[in-house]
This record gives C-alpha cells, structure tokens and sequence, in this order.
C-alpha cells in the first residue's frame, strides 16, 4: 500500500515543478504537433488526387488519344512520349488451383515452382540438409506452398498476348493496357 503512495506524492511533487511558461510551452507543441499532423494528412490526400489523375492521363486519355490519332510515339514540347503495354497479373486464391491445371494442360507448367519448408527444433540443425522423405519419415509434416512468381506470370501472361496464344486473364486475374511514357528528348 505504501507503494500506491508514493507514486501519488511523486507525481503531485512533479507537478509542482510545472509552471505557466512551461505549461504554455508544451500546449503550444502539443498544438504544433497537431497541425503537423493535419497538414501531413493534407498532403497525403493531395497525392492521391494527384497520383489518380496521374494514372488517368497516362493509362487511359493520352494512350486511347494516341491510339485514336494512329500514333505509337509522338514529340510534344522537347518531351518524347510513346506507347508501351503495361500488364498486371496475379493469380486469384479462388482460382490457383484451375489456373495451376491450365498451365499443366498447356505445356507451361514450368512457371510454377513448389516450396517445401519445415520447422526444426532445438538441436535438430543437421536434419535441416535431409530430403522431403526423410523427414517424413521422421515423423516431420513439411509445409509445401505452390506458386508462380508474379514477375515470372507478368512476363509469362505478355509472352502469350504478344505471341497471339490463347490465355483465360481472368482465370489469371490479368489485365494487359497501354500507357504513356514520356522521357526528355536527348
């Protein structure tokens, strides 16, 4: 109980030692503090709305206008600014499984690649190097993970479009669009 206190006395004795010009000078801070905080919230907001109409001129108005003018590159003000096909691809969970069979059924199952990983625990350093069997045998339950690296399905679904072969991009939650990119003129 004596505890409890001498933690009050101590605070009340901390207390004492604030005066008004202190006082003011943390509520100024604290004040500080929050504008701080509002004009980064502020800023934060504007980049979004800058970088929304970013993506509007370069994924969609000036790459459709382009598009509509017949133009693959144009020079506009000391700036070269041409076409290029931008993809997006990432296999859906729901969809892991049909997507794995359609690239097994399509000869292109060598995008996939298969994860196996175990726990070991203390003093158990040197069975780390056995095979998935042995540790099985064991007693061990590897956890295995099967997957197709994004880059490897980004590169993977613009292979095929570009080639004209056949591919589901919902199957392979794929979107393929052109974008503008402009650069100095050299």
């Amino acid at each position: 109980m004596t505890d409890i206190f001498d933690d009050i006395f101590d605070e009340s004795s901390a207390l004492q030692n604030i005066n008004t010009e202190t006082g003011k000078t943390l509520s100024g801070m604290v004040n500080d503090l929050r504008n701080v905080e509002k004009q980064i919230a502020d800023a934060e907001e504007h980049l979004k709305v800058l970088k929304s109409e970013k993506h509007k001129l370069s994924v969609e108005n000036i790459p459709m206008l382009m598009d509509e003018m017949g133009l693959e590159r144009v020079d506009v003000d000391g700036l070269t600014v041409s076409r290029k096909m931008m993809v997006h691809a990432s296999i859906p969970a729901a969809n892991k499984e049909r997507a794995f069979e359609w690239l097994r059924d399509n000869n292109c199952d060598d995008i996939i690649k298969n994860d196996v990983t175990c726990s070991f625990g203390k003093g158990q350093d040197n069975l780390a190097g056995d095979v998935v069997g042995m540790l099985r045998a064991r007693g061990f339950e590897p956890a295995t993970k099967t997957h197709v690296h994004p880059s490897t399905l980004k590169a993977f679904v613009k292979e095929r479009f570009v080639e004209g072969k056949p591919i589901d991009l919902d199957l392979f939650g794929a979107f393929i669009s052109n974008v503008a990119e402009i650069k100095r003129k050299s």
